[in-house]
């Protein structure tokens, strides 16, 4: 993930050299190492995997999964 916008509630993440704004709803869940996560575990720097759906010209994420360091 390479921005967060906590106002806007939009995030966004890098993949195959270009980067996509993802919209955060009440709706989206988000999961940590397979437990339950929340908007504020995502940050700068961690690597996520998005499941989405478009709504108009917005990428609205439904699912996103929160990859956890190994250590």
């Amino acid at each position: 993930m390479t921005a967060r916008d906590d106002v806007a509630r939009t995030f966004t993440a890098a993949r195959r050299r270009r980067a996509w704004t993802y919209q955060v709803t009440d709706k989206t869940r988000f999961v940590v190492g397979g437990a339950q996560g929340s908007w504020w575990d995502v940050k700068v720097g961690t690597v996520v995997q998005v499941r989405w759906h478009r709504a108009g010209t917005q990428r609205v994420a439904d699912v996103v999964g929160i990859r956890t360091r190994r250590n």
